[in-house]
């Protein structure tokens, strides 16, 4: 019997939109039983093993290393033996899709001495920003923020012993409360409509040791206390470091958080993470002049960017997304 090996990773096709073929592990010909790792795959810059679905020996692949499929997409023809005959049109194979620009690198390649190979996070990062670049039309809009009250309330956690949030945490806990307050902020464009999402899960860039970054969601923020998502995003963090996140760890994000404020960065705009509706990139809070009942005061200020995606968020709800950040954020009790 000719069986099909059907992609079907955990979650739903939302949360696992495209997959990426990092590695084939069953060579064809091979006897490979039900739950044996057929291959490795790629969603959101985590890596997993796609386990076989059933028992038999490989005899057709049909997906490439580098290539991209989707939920239901046919990865192997397997059967009970080698001698089976198989179909005379098999599904179609899965092509890689790399960027398709071309350019001509020879005048390059002669005086550097060619292109230095690309990893598999590098492609990644470059097939997804290309991909939110010339898909999703964006819009930014920036906003001043004073820190004084998520200073004082970081000194707070730290006189009483435990772990103390960090600027990013508290943005991580603001956004999820401030979608709460305006949830058409949090609805996903399809071409079939606006998706609505219930859980306010928040994504935050955490740079890799050696290259390249990935995005760890912190799942229903809006309901977590400030102590919970900091003890979470050091969590994840360290796995991320040490390349044990899971797929599901990076998946299912509406929204996201790129913290830049420990290196000289005033200010930035972030790349939208394709599925997601909007990112907030945060700079370097610094003590800035500022007028305060006519009066000059010095007062810690951090500028925070919104980047938007027109085709779901108009500028008047990014603008109140954006004051219920800054709101938040300025009033860190409420956190």
């Amino acid at each position: 019997m000719i069986r099909q090996v059907l992609f079907s990773p955990p979650g739903d096709r939302l949360s696992f939109p495209r997959a990426g073929l990092v590695e084939w592990l069953a060579p064809l010909g091979n006897w490979i039983e039900a739950g044996d790792p057929l291959c490795l795959y790629e969603i959101d810059k985590a890596i997993a093993s796609f386990p076989s679905p059933v028992s038999g020996f490989v005899r057709r692949i049909l997906a490439d290393e580098g290539g991209r499929f989707s939920q239901g997409d046919v990865l192997a023809l397997l059967a009970d033996s080698l001698d089976e005959g198989l179909p005379g049109t098999a599904a179609p194979a899965i092509a890689s899709q790399d960027s398709p620009d071309v350019f001509d690198w020879n005048e390059i390649d002669n005086r550097e001495g060619g292109p230095e190979p690309l990893g598999i996070m590098r492609r990644t990062i470059a097939q997804r920003m290309a991909m939110s670049k010339r898909h999703i039309p964006c819009f930014y809009l920036t906003t001043a923020v004073d820190m004084t009250s998520a200073r004082a309330r970081r000194s707070g956690m730290r006189q009483t012993g435990g772990k103390a949030a960090t600027f990013n945490d508290m943005a991580i806990k603001a956004s999820a409360l401030a979608l709460a307050k305006n949830p058409r902020a949090a609805a996903i464009y399809s071409p079939a409509g606006l998706i609505r999402r219930q859980d306010l899960n928040i994504g935050f860039a955490a740079a890799l040791p050696d290259e390249g970054l990935v995005v760890p969601v912190v799942r229903r923020a809006d309901r977590k206390s400030l102590d919970e998502i900091t003890a979470e995003t050091r969590e994840l963090a360290e796995r991320a470091k040490k390349g044990e996140l899971r797929p599901e760890d990076c998946a299912g994000g509406v929204f996201s958080v790129s913290y830049l404020g420990s290196y000289e960065v005033e200010s930035f705009a972030a790349i939208v993470n394709p599925g997601e509706a909007a990112i907030a990139a945060m700079g370097k809070t610094i003590d800035t002049p500022v007028a305060l009942d006519g009066q000059m005061a010095i007062r810690p200020i951090a500028r925070i960017t919104l980047s938007c995606d027109h085709r779901s968020i108009d500028g008047d709800l990014a603008a109140r997304l954006a004051g219920s950040i800054k709101r938040f954020l300025e009033h860190a009790e409420e956190l």
